[in-house]
Protein backbone atom coordinates (compact mmCIF):
# COMPACT_ATOMS: atom_id res chain seq x y z
CA UNK A 1 0.00 0.00 0.00
CA UNK A 2 2.72 2.45 -0.56
CA UNK A 3 2.09 5.37 -1.91
CA UNK A 4 -1.48 5.55 -0.51
CA UNK A 5 -1.96 9.03 1.31
CA UNK A 6 -2.00 8.82 5.36
CA UNK A 7 -5.31 8.67 7.29
CA UNK A 8 -3.67 11.51 9.85
CA UNK A 9 -4.20 14.96 9.16
CA UNK A 10 -1.68 16.50 7.79
CA UNK A 11 0.03 19.42 9.68
CA UNK A 12 1.67 22.81 8.96
CA UNK A 13 3.70 25.11 11.18
CA UNK A 14 3.04 29.00 10.26
CA UNK A 15 4.91 32.32 12.15
CA UNK A 16 3.19 35.18 11.45
CA UNK A 17 4.75 38.95 12.10
CA UNK A 18 2.59 41.50 13.59
CA UNK A 19 0.07 42.49 11.25
CA UNK A 20 0.62 39.81 8.57
CA UNK A 21 -1.74 38.36 6.91
CA UNK A 22 -2.61 34.59 5.86
CA UNK A 23 -5.67 34.09 3.51
CA UNK A 24 -7.09 30.52 3.32
CA UNK A 25 -9.71 29.18 -0.04
CA UNK A 26 -12.20 26.76 1.14
CA UNK A 27 -10.44 25.44 4.19
CA UNK A 28 -13.48 23.87 5.93
CA UNK A 29 -12.68 21.82 8.62
CA UNK A 30 -9.33 22.84 8.96
CA UNK A 31 -8.41 23.30 12.72
CA UNK A 32 -5.99 26.82 13.59
CA UNK A 33 -4.32 26.06 16.58
CA UNK A 34 -2.47 29.11 17.95
CA UNK A 35 1.25 28.00 20.18
CA UNK A 36 2.25 31.77 21.09
CA UNK A 37 0.70 34.82 20.14
CA UNK A 38 -3.06 36.33 19.18
CA UNK A 39 -4.91 35.95 16.22
CA UNK A 40 -7.73 37.36 14.44
CA UNK A 41 -9.92 35.15 12.14
CA UNK A 42 -12.73 36.09 9.92
CA UNK A 43 -14.68 34.11 7.22
CA UNK A 44 -16.47 34.73 4.34
CA UNK A 45 -20.39 35.69 4.96
CA UNK A 46 -20.02 35.52 8.41
CA UNK A 47 -20.52 38.64 10.92
CA UNK A 48 -18.17 36.97 13.59
CA UNK A 49 -14.91 37.87 14.88
CA UNK A 50 -12.67 35.18 16.43
CA UNK A 51 -9.68 36.21 18.22
CA UNK A 52 -7.38 33.29 19.35
CA UNK A 53 -4.93 33.55 22.72
CA UNK A 54 -1.99 30.80 22.88
CA UNK A 55 -3.64 27.01 23.26
CA UNK A 56 -6.73 28.11 21.91
CA UNK A 57 -7.97 26.04 18.63
CA UNK A 58 -10.89 26.99 16.13
CA UNK A 59 -12.04 24.76 12.94
CA UNK A 60 -13.07 26.42 10.01
CA UNK A 61 -16.69 25.39 9.80
CA UNK A 62 -17.87 26.99 6.36
CA UNK A 63 -16.49 27.18 2.78
CA UNK A 64 -15.26 30.29 0.98
CA UNK A 65 -11.95 32.66 2.24
CA UNK A 66 -10.89 32.76 5.59
CA UNK A 67 -8.58 35.21 6.47
CA UNK A 68 -5.89 34.64 9.56
CA UNK A 69 -4.55 38.16 10.68
CA UNK A 70 -1.69 38.31 13.18
CA UNK A 71 -2.09 40.56 16.43
CA UNK A 72 1.52 40.08 17.85
CA UNK A 73 4.44 37.76 16.63
CA UNK A 74 2.21 34.42 16.56
CA UNK A 75 2.96 30.53 16.05
CA UNK A 76 0.24 28.75 15.34
CA UNK A 77 -0.37 24.69 13.39
CA UNK A 78 -2.68 24.59 10.82
CA UNK A 79 -4.41 20.98 11.06
CA UNK A 80 -5.39 20.13 7.80
CA UNK A 81 -8.69 17.10 7.29
CA UNK A 82 -8.36 14.21 5.26
CA UNK A 83 -10.33 14.28 2.15
CA UNK A 84 -12.72 11.31 1.73
CA UNK A 85 -11.56 10.40 -1.72
CA UNK A 86 -8.32 9.65 0.40
CA UNK A 87 -9.80 7.57 2.95
CA UNK A 88 -11.94 5.67 0.04
CA UNK A 89 -8.35 4.95 -1.81
CA UNK A 90 -6.88 3.98 1.57
CA UNK A 91 -9.96 1.21 2.73
CA UNK A 92 -10.23 0.28 -0.72
CA UNK A 93 -6.57 -0.62 -1.39
CA UNK A 94 -6.97 -2.24 2.78
CA UNK A 95 -9.54 -4.94 1.33
CA UNK A 96 -8.14 -5.48 -2.01
CA UNK A 97 -5.05 -6.84 0.54
CA UNK A 98 -7.44 -8.51 2.42
CA UNK A 99 -8.45 -10.79 -0.68
CA UNK A 100 -5.45 -10.91 -2.21
CA UNK A 101 -4.10 -12.65 1.33
CA UNK A 102 -7.14 -14.89 1.65
CA UNK A 103 -6.80 -16.09 -2.05
CA UNK A 104 -3.16 -16.44 -1.34
CA UNK A 105 -3.86 -18.96 1.66
CA UNK A 106 -1.07 -16.22 3.70
CA UNK A 107 -2.69 -14.58 6.97
CA UNK A 108 -3.34 -11.20 7.15
CA UNK A 109 -2.83 -9.19 11.16
CA UNK A 110 -6.37 -8.63 11.63
CA UNK A 111 -8.11 -10.47 8.97
CA UNK A 112 -10.98 -12.77 8.91
CA UNK A 113 -9.50 -16.45 9.41
CA UNK A 114 -9.72 -18.24 6.40
CA UNK A 115 -12.87 -20.85 6.01
CA UNK A 116 -11.50 -24.88 4.95
CA UNK A 117 -12.74 -25.81 1.72
CA UNK A 118 -14.56 -29.48 1.94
Amino acid sequence: MAGLPSLRRRTQRRVLSPREALLLDNAQGTVLIVERGCLWVTLEHDPRDIILAPGMRFEIDRPGQTVVVAETRSTLRLRSPVSRGARLAVAFARAVALLRAAWSGRSVRGALPRAELP
